[in-house]
């Protein structure tokens, strides 16, 4: 299986982890890029902007949340019918899942606060470097890495899934879940729930995720693999 996965599956979350982590806290783009959508007075103006609130974060989120269910039922039935592809449905439907609780998880123990809540921004929380200790006394602000990005980039599961059997599918979904998890995690930033380095680690977490799952445990046994190469 190791076969259908790409050099550049391994090389480019390598090289955004190595840009997350020395070379992008030297710079100002977190506050920069969200800086448009700040006044002093008024604070985060879009934040309960009526289409980014409920279209663009509620509509998006049931929609995916759908389309985790829509995987789910598809394996119940290729399951009952005994199709050759089921355990291909069920992977999909397992990296999804994994990706997502993954972020929800590191996000239940992160210590640091969303951008409206900075003491920057008119709120009350310190903003920390990434591996700082919670300060004493501080309420932790489990805002970190971005949660709702995490639902659109979890559409590369389907790059995974079908990457040894589909190329048309597998790069519809890589396109899918780099395109709709940007514009969740740019929504957010927007409304001043997120910076964008929240939306890079959540990118750089669901990748590694999907990539370990891949090698530990295929879409498709060894068999399936040489039928879709014959």
């Amino acid at each position: 299986m190791m076969r259908d996965l790409r050099w550049w599956n391994v090389v480019a979350p390598a090289i955004l982890g190595g840009f997350l982590l020395w070379f992008y806290p030297q710079t100002d783009w977190d506050h920069a890029l969200i800086a448009p959508y700040f006044d002093p007075q008024l604070h985060f103006f879009w934040r309960d902007q009526l289409i980014l609130s409920t279209v663009m974060h509620d509509g998006l989120k049931i929609a995916l949340q759908l389309i985790g269910l829509a995987t789910f039922f598809y394996w119940l039935h290729a399951k009952k019918t005994k199709a050759p592809e089921q355990r291909r449905w069920l992977w999909l439907w397992l990296g999804i899942v994994l990706s997502t609780l993954t972020i929800t998880t590191l996000k239940r123990f992160s210590i640091h606060a969303c951008p409206w809540d900075l003491a920057r921004y008119g709120g009350f929380a310190a903003e920390l470097p990434l591996f700082a200790d919670l300060p004493s006394g501080t309420q932790a602000g489990r805002c970190f890495p971005g949660g709702h990005s995490s639902g659109g980039y979890a559409l590369l599961a389907f790059y995974f899934s079908f990457i040894g059997s589909n190329t048309r599918i597998a790069y519809w979904g890589l396109a899918a879940g780099l395109i709709v998890g940007t514009l969740m995690g740019w929504t957010q930033m927007m409304r001043g729930a997120h910076f964008l380095s929240h939306n890079l680690w959540t990118l750089f977490t669901v990748w590694c995720v999907l990539t370990l799952f891949y090698l530990i445990w295929p879409p498709a046994t060894q068999a399936q693999a040489e039928v879709c190469h014959a």
